[in-house]
């Protein structure tokens, strides 16, 4: 099964950051054809709800990359809401 990656909120805007910088994007977009197929292979976050479907994943050869994302197995999407590059 292949989750659909969408972006939301503050998390376009990065990305539209991101693709500025060729390396920060093709990590990526590796890291996001990884997580389609196996969205759980992230950690999870502890919100204070404890819900395990918000999950946090490194991206970049140096792992100087972050996504933060949501994992909805109804719509099988990956909801990314924040994406972090240090460069």
């Amino acid at each position: 099964m292949s989750y659909r990656p969408t972006l939301t909120g503050r998390a376009l805007n990065q990305f539209y950051d991101l693709q500025q910088d060729a390396a920060a994007y093709r990590a990526l977009m590796e890291r996001l054809l990884r997580l389609v197929e196996e969205p759980w292979d992230a950690w999870p976050v502890q919100p204070p709800a404890g819900e395990p479907k918000f999950r946090e994943a490194h991206f970049g050869e140096h792992g100087n990359g972050l996504i933060s994302f949501y994992v909805d197995d109804a719509t099988e999407t990956v909801r990314i809401f924040n994406l972090v590059w240090i460069a």
